[in-house]
């Protein structure tokens, strides 16, 4: 068994286009960048996905990361880091991956913890310092731990942002 995989999901397109990510130990990563839409069927409005060819800001895209374990072994602790891409915010509990471990960064993939322990320090104009909770327009990465991957298995993760205005 491998003790631990590092899969790390980089966005090399900015916001459109359907990256393939670099992964190690033969863990393949593929993202998929889509818009989420409303459209009206049968009278009542129904949330769709549609490729993300267009947009403009207050659109909310979707962030797809599928992955596939290639070995014969089962991968331990497989991590996936995605950056939250510029020019966006994450939208609060967007998050998911089946059996996942999900933790945030605000200091561009160097720490990572769950949201209600993202606490940085300010200085107050009084000079005195205060610790605040960071909100999801701070956050800058999220990141998987996915426990457990067997040989040739598959799975997805997936993230909201909404482009900034």
């Amino acid at each position: 068994m491998k003790e631990k995989t590092v899969v790390t999901a980089l966005l090399f397109a900015l916001l459109l286009l359907p990256a393939m990510a670099m992964a190690a130990g033969n863990v393949d990563v593929k993202i998929k960048t889509e818009k989420l839409t409303i459209v009206i069927k049968d009278g009542k409005k129904v949330e769709k996905l549609v490729p993300a060819t267009k947009f403009q800001p207050g659109d909310t895209l979707v962030y797809t990361i599928n992955y596939t374990n290639n070995t014969a072994e089962t991968v331990i602790d497989a991590t996936i880091n995605d950056p939250i891409p510029q020019d966006t915010v994450y939208i609060t509990d967007s998050a998911k991956g089946d059996g996942a471990d999900i933790t945030f960064s605000i200091d561009g993939g160097k720490t990572f913890k769950k949201p209600s322990l993202l606490v940085y320090e300010v200085k107050t104009p009084n000079g005195a310092i205060e610790k605040r909770t960071a909100s999801p327009e701070e956050y800058t990465n999220i990141r998987w731990i996915i426990s457990k991957i067997e040989a040739g298995g598959k799975g997805m993760v997936s993230f909201h942002v909404r482009l900034k205005r």
